[in-house]
């Protein structure tokens, strides 16, 4: 037999083997024999829509599956990993960068006063609490985590808010179709996990005409970061852009800009400086976990970021 065909059949039966070796590792993976670390994050990388999409066929909410992909990254040990997660940030206020000073400045570039709001990501009320100081507007506030839900409910009925704000366990990714279109939907650092196009175009229908969306999200302030700097982003935040870039995409999806403005480096001490003392305290509890790793990484970067990474409210209207 001729040597080149032989060779030419060879090289096809070694990329027949590479394919089918892939294939094994991520049954085996998908099994729970192996990690999924690695296959999340290269999936996560190359289409972040299409990876969300399958964890969801999966059972997992889109706040569970932002979850897998940015934090556990691996479905196998996710529940493991979140349940350390959480024990570190269930006592925390803040589950985002923000501060009261932003949420008011933001909302006073509405040109009207809302009479209803959607607040969608509300967490553990922190900004929710004080739209419903600022505004006589009813507020329906909704997320995922029951934990932090249960803190929001205490903090209405302490409040004596109960006739305005109302709270519920509502996916981001399956929000109901409302009665009366709202006026008004604010997601301080919630909008990446479903995706910030994707936000911008679901929830859009949701507002009536001359409504206004209010989002804030982490971006980049240069065009040239640290390598170090932007390698960790790319795998904790590989959507994350410049400010340009998102007002562009909100003006393709139908929206007039009010306003947008960075939240200042308060905004990131706010919520990194209590994680860290927090973790600092946890430290011997947290031992030998990837939560621990995953956190110092993360607030190195934070240390990092003055000038080149920050929070950017943008607040939109739909004409």
């Amino acid at each position: 037999m001729d040597r080149d065909v032989l060779k030419s059949r060879l090289s096809a039966l070694d990329s027949e083997i590479r394919a089918k070796q892939q294939s094994r590792d991520l049954l085996s993976a998908l099994l729970g024999h192996r990690s999924l670390k690695s296959w999340h994050e290269r999936l996560e990388s190359i289409a972040p829509d299409l990876h969300r999409a399958w964890l969801m066929t999966q059972g997992f909410s889109s706040e569970e599956a932002a979850r897998v992909a940015w934090l556990s990254k691996d479905m196998n040990a996710h529940d493991d990993y979140m349940a350390v997660f959480m024990k570190v940030f269930s006592g925390l206020d803040w589950w985002g960068p923000g501060t009261q000073a932003a949420t008011l400045k933001a909302l006073a570039m509405a040109p009207f006063a809302p009479k209803t709001i959607l607040e969608i990501g509300c967490g553990p009320g922190m900004a929710t609490m004080l739209l419903a100081e600022a505004t006589d507007a009813r507020i329906l506030a909704t997320d995922t985590d029951e934990g932090a839900l249960d803190r929001l409910r205490d903090r209405v009925v302490a409040k004596g808010l109960g006739d305005r704000v109302a709270v519920r366990n509502v996916d981001m990714a399956q929000l109901p179709v409302p009665e009366q279109p709202w006026d008004v939907i604010w997601a301080e650092g919630s909008a990446y996990i479903i995706g910030v196009e994707r936000a911008l175009a679901d929830w859009r229908t949701l507002l009536r005409p001359g409504g206004v969306l209010v989002f804030s999200d982490m971006t980049w302030r240069t065009d040239t970061p640290p390598e170090a700097l932007r390698a960790f982003w790319a795998s904790e935040y590989p959507a994350m852009t410049r400010v340009s870039v998102r007002l562009d995409q909100a003006k393709r999806a139908g929206y007039r800009v009010l306003g947008h403005f960075e939240m200042g480096r308060e905004a990131m001490d706010a919520y990194y400086q209590p994680l860290e003392a927090h973790v600092a305290e946890m430290q011997a509890q947290l031992k030998g976990t990837r939560v621990l790793d995953d956190l110092r990484a993360e607030l190195a970067a934070y240390h990092a970021c003055d000038g080149i990474v920050s929070f950017e409210m943008v607040v939109l209207q739909k004409p």
